[in-house]
């Protein structure tokens, strides 16, 4: 085999194993004010310029998902229901808002309640038709900054059946023949359950292939008291939940909240480069 740089997944004769051409990248940031707006400001900069670098001519699926639940706060789902009003936003448009901003794992559309930056009707970016980075910068402000933990049920929730089916609100986003990257960004615990089990169900949304899936999860590096300048840390993942739930994977990133972002989730993407043998071309 030689290497050199290609424009496509492959030569036309050459067999590339499976999801080779196609990736799904879920990206859930806590909404936590520990959780670094400016790094992830660099995350949107950089990350789709880079990855498209490694993986040239792949079809890239972007999904930004809250990370807490839901996307619009209870009382503005009642208001709006009930009244067409939301109570925390006055000038919230509740007609503009659908079932979907009331549901956990729901892709993000809006930057606050008054700025969409996803056009619709679909949830999710593809990076072929859209300008990824920009529609990125302008969701992480609404993606951080709530004040609350929580980040690994919305993304558990994001590839489930029940919000990826042809009618529901992640349809189109998950496909059978790309991997899956499941990228969570928190600086507290994931909460009851076991890794197991968030593994089991992070694989069924490749239909059992585990080796499908690449987690990286950008963490707490817990160092109290000395806290890293720059970086305020919280309570931490004392549980170990995110950490054990990476080992359940074949290949899997832990990154440090403290530093940048996108570095952890290039890694998983240099696996995927690697293992589709992008770049190279039979002799």
């Amino acid at each position: 085999m030689t290497t050199g740089p290609v424009k496509d997944v492959g030569a036309d004769d050459w067999d590339l194993p499976p999801y080779c051409g196609a990736l799904d990248i879920v990206l859930v940031v806590e909404q936590s004010p520990t959780t670094r707006i400016e790094m992830a400001y660099h995350v949107a900069d950089e990350l789709p310029a880079a990855i498209e670098s490694l993986l040239p001519g792949w079809s890239l699926h972007y999904l930004q998902v809250p990370g807490t639940s839901p996307a619009v706060t209870p009382d503005c789902e009642d208001g709006c229901l009930e009244d067409g009003l939301c109570p925390s936003y006055p000038d919230l448009k509740c007609d503009l808002l659908g079932p979907c901003e009331w549901v956990t794992g729901a892709g993000l559309l809006w930057r606050s309640t008054s700025e969409q930056c996803v056009p619709g009707p679909r949830r999710w970016v593809d990076a072929a038709e859209d300008d990824v980075g920009a529609i990125m910068h302008c969701l992480w402000k609404g993606g951080t900054n709530s004040g609350s933990w929580g980040a690994l049920a919305p993304t558990l929730a994001s590839v489930s059946p029940e919000l990826t089916g042809p009618d529901d609100c992640n349809a189109g986003f998950l496909r059978e023949d790309a991997w899956l990257v499941p990228v969570i960004i928190s600086h507290g615990h994931p909460g009851e359950g076991s890794p197991e089990a968030w593994a089991a169900e992070l694989t069924a949304a490749k239909g059992g292939d585990m080796s499908a899936v690449v987690p990286v999860a950008i963490l707490d590096p817990q160092t109290n008291p000395s806290n890293p300048p720059g970086c305020q840390e919280g309570p931490g993942d004392y549980t170990n939940g995110y950490h054990e739930l990476v080992e359940q994977f074949p290949v899997g990133v832990v990154g440090d909240l403290c530093k940048p972002y996108t570095p952890p989730i290039l890694e998983a993407i240099e696996h995927i480069a690697e293992v589709c043998k992008v770049g190279e071309v039979p002799d």
